[in-house]
Order: structure tokens, then sequence, then C-alpha cells
């Protein structure tokens, strides 16, 4: 029988919020882009959207593939540590996404309309203890 620590509950719970918030950015990406293309003056962001959404999916994927390689039943200390370093890798992922979504919105008045248009389901409090 496995024995669970509240260490490992914690870890579970930041590597479920953070992979919700990662979902949610590609949401917002999504919704954003299909914005965008609806009018051909903003073709440009919507582009930069784009790279920004590939940019997102194949950093996860990579993040996860390197999680799953090295999760080949280490010690129970080295596996909650490298639980850990995973969460922290997509937090920082995360934080890059919501710079550069920033960044993009406060150059653009159309995008910025859009975003404030959409469900802004953000826990940030609850990511707090991430940093």
């Amino acid at each position: 029988m496995q024995t669970i620590s509240y260490e490992s509950l914690q870890a579970e719970h930041a590597w479920m919020l953070v992979c919700d918030q990662l979902q949610q950015r590609n949401n917002v990406l999504a919704k954003s882009i299909s914005h965008m293309e609806r009018d051909p003056k903003e073709l440009p962001m919507a582009s930069r959207l784009i790279i920004l959404r590939y940019h997102l999916k194949m950093s996860l994927r990579q993040l996860t593939q390197a999680a799953r390689q090295t999760g080949l039943q280490p010690p129970k200390n080295s596996r909650l540590a490298a639980q850990w370093e995973h969460v922290h890798q997509l937090f920082f992922l995360l934080r890059q996404i919501d710079n550069e979504l920033g960044r993009a919105s406060n150059e653009n008045p159309n995008l910025r309309s859009c975003l404030k248009s959409l469900d802004g389901r953000v826990y940030r409090s609850a990511l707090v203890h991430l940093n």
C-alpha cells in the first residue's frame, strides 16, 4: 500500500492548478486568434498569437516528455522533488505566456478588448505558493 504525505498532496494540487491555467491560456489564445483572423488588418497579430500558442504546446510537450523519462521509479523523496521541479517549470512557462500575451495586448487595442470580453478564470491566489 502506498502512503500519501501532505507534501505530495500539495505538489499534486499545485500541478493540477498550473495545468488548468495552461489549458485556460491555450483556450484564450485559440479564441483570440479566431477573433484577430476576422479582420485582415489584424493578421500580423494573429500570426504572433499562433506562434505563442505553438510555443506553449511544444514547450508543454517537451517538459512532459522529459518528466516522464525521469519518472522511472526513483526513490520517494526524489520523486517529490522531481514533481515540484516539473510544477515550477510549468509555472515558468505559464508566466512566459502571460508576459507575452500582456505585451501583445498592450500593443493592440483590438486584442485588449477581445481579452477583456473573455472569461477571466484565473486563480492567481492559488498559484502564489509556487513563487
